[in-house]
């Protein structure tokens, strides 16, 4: 039978053909996935120098309040999965702005706390954001006070040149899923009054609410210049 298939040149041709077929097939599908690995990591050694940089967006929710002493606010700012799209959240910042220019002098200024209240956030369990409080008095023009969370760890905006992998690159930078959710605040306001004659001067304040989102999608590109150190 094996030599009926091997009688004549061409059946040795197909014969041999159909061997080395059986031979290569798998080393081809078990030589495609490292193939695929090193075109993502930058080549066999995954190396390579590399300007990276923040193509950055901002998404911004304002209100305002007027409080009376010990009077409180609560205020919120959601954020979704759809409100992202392939973007990284890169900081959130909550800034509370008030200008007491209602008062005769000092002694009488007007002030205000907050503390945030981030149960609801994607990643407070784990510890990665946490809660903070604040307080400013609310004289001159920058009254007030602000808080600021980095959702992506050390997150600047800053370019930078660096010696890597573009795969450590996505890595690194990157929120981690982390600050889907409700962000809540409550200020409270201290309101300083001066006696005038017939009642008092400045019984309450305005305060002017910003929470401000800033995300990313991260830029990697080639870099001409040497890696900082």
């Amino acid at each position: 039978m094996v030599l009926d298939m091997l009688d004549s040149p061409r059946k040795i041709g197909m014969a041999a053909g159909t061997v080395a077929f059986m031979f290569l097939f798998p080393m081809y599908f078990a030589w495609m996935p490292l193939a695929d690995e090193n075109l993502v990591n930058g080549g066999s050694s995954g190396q390579g120098e590399w300007l990276v940089s923040f193509s950055e967006s901002e998404s911004i929710f304002e209100e305002s309040t007027v409080l009376e002493d010990g009077d409180t606010h609560m205020t919120e700012f959601i954020v979704g999965m759809e409100d992202l799209g392939d973007m990284e959240i890169g900081f959130i910042e909550l800034v509370v702005q008030c200008n007491d220019n209602d008062d005769p002098g000092p002694g009488f200024s007007d002030s205000v706390e907050g503390v945030s209240d981030l149960l609801d956030v994607e990643g407070y369990s784990s510890g990665h954001i946490q809660d903070q409080d604040a307080e400013g008095t609310c004289m001159g023009g920058n009254g007030g006070f602000t808080m600021r969370w980095d959702v992506t760890t050390n997150y600047t905006g800053e370019s930078f040149s660096i010696a890597s992998s573009q795969k450590t690159i996505y890595e690194t930078w990157n929120d981690n899923g982390f600050g889907i959710g409700v962000w809540s605040a409550t200020i409270s306001a201290e309101i300083n009054s001066a006696p005038v004659v017939g009642g008092f001067v400045d019984s309450d304040e305005d305060f002017d609410i910003i929470w401000r989102m800033t995300t990313y999608e991260l830029v990697i590109e080639e870099s001409m210049v040497e890696p900082a150190e």
